[in-house]
């Protein structure tokens, strides 16, 4: 009988996965007020954080730079983000001096951060989080690297995966990789569920790069249970390997960057809610995600045809890589 001597009640958590954010805005507080339900309902949450919140430093010459006012970190508090991944090609647009005070911002708020340190060891380290029980595990690691941005022995930075088409096979820089999967295995005991995210891939594009499917496979084969893909801005294709599904690219989730280049895709993205039974996935489902006028999120209706348009376009590009997505409503489904 349920309740008995010798039963095990196997613990359940769910983690909400969210794209590539940027808040720059005159009430952060409010970034998630349409989406709050749906953030509110996860026991955890992880996204992309893309640049420094600083009021120092100097802009990088030759790239777009962005860079965000401190108080943005209200809009992440609100947002109730427990780790975000502090590994992009503008986190360092500034500078170092804004990118370690940024990394403070986040330590001195209780927000964890990963691909991120002062060092190359610490830009190497795992954010491990518990909830319910589960051991939580996310490393970060940034493919689109600009010439620096890569941590070194005593120099603060992001952990790189350098990528060139003169490289062999699988076109990253084989030390790096090695190194990432070294860190994976090292990882892999601590916790029971362990997500990689990579910030990779062409900005607006929804062709995937040799190097990005190369290093997702190393990252499966290594251990990782869920891979997440940041900066192409738009959505790309979700691969089943291994029977672990890796989600090449969820697009935006917060936009207060409004630049030319930027397609009407670039407002059409998803976020992943993970279910985990005794720290083990055993459901993924997908919500489509609009962004509004003001940059904010927010999850589209069964009844509105963007939330068919999105889902479908998503199940077009994952067909393309052998990966049946079911599609009931507002939601997806991921076959795993």
């Amino acid at each position: 009988m349920p309740g008995e001597a010798g039963d095990v009640q196997v613990k359940e958590s769910t983690l909400v996965v969210v794209g590539d954010m940027e808040i720059d805005r005159p009430e952060p507080k409010k970034t998630f007020s349409k989406v709050a339900s749906y953030l509110d309902a996860a026991d955890l949450r992880f996204g992309g954080l893309e640049a420094s919140m600083s009021h120092i430093g100097a802009p990088a010459t030759g790239k777009i730079v962005m860079r965000h006012d401190p108080e943005m970190i209200q809009g992440y508090l609100e947002g109730g983000f427990d780790v975000l991944a502090f590994a992009s090609n503008h986190c360092m647009d500034y500078g170092v001096e804004p990118f370690v005070e940024t990394m403070e911002l986040l330590e001195r708020n209780g927000i964890a951060y990963s691909g991120a340190g002062r060092n190359i060891q610490e830009a190497r380290t795992p954010a491990v989080l518990e909830r319910e029980g589960v051991r939580y595990g996310f490393l970060s690691y940034v493919l689109e690297l600009p010439l620096g941005w890569g941590a070194g022995p005593k120099k603060p930075g992001v952990a790189p995966i350098r990528q060139d088409a003169l490289y062999g096979p699988p076109y990253v820089n084989e030390e790096e990789l090695e190194a990432m999967i070294a860190d994976i295995e090292r990882t892999r005991p601590r916790v029971d569920f362990l997500l990689a995210s990579f910030h990779w891939g062409a900005s607006q594009s929804r062709t995937l790069t040799l190097s990005q499917q190369a290093v997702a496979h190393a990252a499966v084969e290594s251990g990782v249970d869920v891979v997440v893909g940041h900066h192409p801005h738009i959505l790309q294709g979700v691969e089943v390997y291994r029977g672990r599904p890796i989600f090449y690219a969820l697009g935006n989730f917060v936009l207060d960057h409004d630049h030319p280049m930027f397609k009407p895709t670039a407002r059409e993205s998803i976020c992943l809610k993970l279910n985990l039974k005794g720290g083990a996935l055993s459901r993924v489902t997908i919500a489509p995600v609009l962004i509004e006028e003001d940059g904010s999120p927010r999850i589209p209706g069964p009844e509105e045809p963007k939330s068919a348009e999105i889902l479908g376009a998503l199940k077009t590009l994952s067909e393309k890589l052998g990966t049946q997505l079911d599609i009931s409503g507002s939601e997806g489904m991921v076959a795993l």
